[in-house]
């Protein structure tokens, strides 16, 4: 996303959902375009809630040789 927005000079709208108590769906909510993006805060929403981030992505496939999974 922020080498598509330099090259395109696209606005970068912010969209955030979050689950609702129990499991009865989600709330979404969009926010103002970010006017300097890309930011040193571009985690700002997760902090706000880190325990519905999307935490499955694998970051660290690789690791040297001998050393333990971290999966």
């Amino acid at each position: 996303m922020t080498r598509l927005a330099k090259i395109t000079g696209a606005a970068v709208v912010p969209f955030v959902t979050r689950q609702r108590p129990g499991g009865a769906g989600y709330a979404a909510t969009f926010h103002p375009a970010w006017q300097d993006f890309p930011s040193d805060d571009v985690e700002a929403e997760v902090l706000k809630m880190p325990e519905q981030y999307y935490w499955l992505h694998k970051r660290c496939k690789t690791r040297p040789p001998g050393e333990k999974g971290v999966y």
